[in-house]
C-alpha cells in the first residue's frame, strides 16, 4: 500500500529523534550483552530500532497493528523483520525474547493484557523496558483544549484522565466508548507496578524525571502467570 505524506512526515520526525543523541525528546533502552534478540512492541517505523544502530549478531522484530508505518519500517530497515499484530495478542512462542521494548505505545493498550503477553514472550531473566504517560502529560493536554474551547478533544482527555484514575485506584481500564477496541490512559508509579507484578515480573524499576521509563525482568525458572 502507498504511505500518505502526512504518515511518512510524522514518522520521519520520530526517526529524527531517534538518531538524534543531543534532542532531549530522546530516550533509548540501555542494551546488555544478553539481548540477542529484541522484540520491539508499537514500532511504529522501526525508529527505536533504527536508532540503536543493532549488530549484525542480534536478532529484532519489529511489532505494530499500523500497516503503513510498517510499510516504512520495511523501507527504512530492510534487514528488521516487521510484523502486523497487537500487543495482547502476540504471534511469538514462549520464551522468545531477551529484551522486550516500547517507547511509544504502551498507554494506547490494554495494559493488564498487554504486560502478561510481554512477561510471556521473555525468556527468564529477560528484561523489560516501556515508556508511559505521566497524568501532568495530559492535564496539560486537557487545559489547551478548553482553552481553544476544542469539546472533542476536551472529552477526549478527560477520558484519558478518568481512565488513568480508574487504572491507578482499581487496575482496570475503560474502552473509549465511540471507539469500542481503541484504550488510552495516564500511568502512576503505583498503578503499573500493581499491573507488572500482577503479570509476572519480579524485579520493577519506575523512573519519572524528564521521561516516564520502567523497567522490569521477569524471573529466572518463572512460568508465564495463568490470566484471572
Amino acid at each position: 500500500m502507498s504511505v500518505g505524506e502526512e504518515t511518512r512526515r510524522y514518522h520521519l520526525g520520530e526517526l529524527e529523534i531517534a538518531l538524534s543523541t543531543d534532542d532531549p525528546r530522546r530516550v533509548m533502552p540501555e542494551l546488555a550483552p544478553t539481548h540477542r534478540r529484541i522484540l520491539d512492541i508499537g514500532c511504529g517505523a522501526g525508529q527505536t530500532l533504527i536508532g540503536l544502530a543493532l549488530t549484525p549478531e542480534i536478532r529484532a522484530i519489529g511489532v505494530d497493528p499500523d500497516i503503513a508505518a510498517l510499510e516504512l519500517g520495511r523501507e527504512w530497515a530492510p534487514s528488521i523483520p516487521f510484523v502486523s499484530a497487537d500487543a495482547e495478542a502476540l504471534p511469538f512462542p514462549d520464551g522468545a525474547f531477551d529484551l522486550v521494548i516500547s517507547r511509544v505505545a504502551v498507554p494506547y493498550m490494554h495494559i493488564p493484557v498487554a504486560l502478561r503477553e510481554m512477561h510471556r514472550v521473555l525468556a527468564p531473566g529477560g528484561r523489560l523496558w516501556v515508556t508511559l504517560h505521566p497524568p501532568r502529560m495530559m492535564i496539560s493536554a486537557l487545559g489547551r483544549s478548553l482553552r481553544s474551547m476544542n469539546v472533542k478533544a476536551s472529552a477526549f482527555h478527560l477520558y484519558v484522565l478518568l481512565n488513568g484514575l480508574a487504572f491507578h485506584l482499581t487496575g482496570r481500564l475503560l474502552r473509549w466508548p465511540l471507539a469500542p477496541r481503541r484504550y488510552e490512559s495516564v500511568q502512576t508509579r503505583r498503578a503499573i507496578m500493581r499491573s507488572l507484578r500482577q503479570a509476572g515480573f519480579a524485579t520493577v524499576d519506575v523512573r519519572d524525571d524528564r521521561h516516564f521509563v520502567v523497567i522490569a525482568e521477569r524471573s529466572t525458572g518463572q512460568r508465564p502467570p495463568v490470566p484471572c
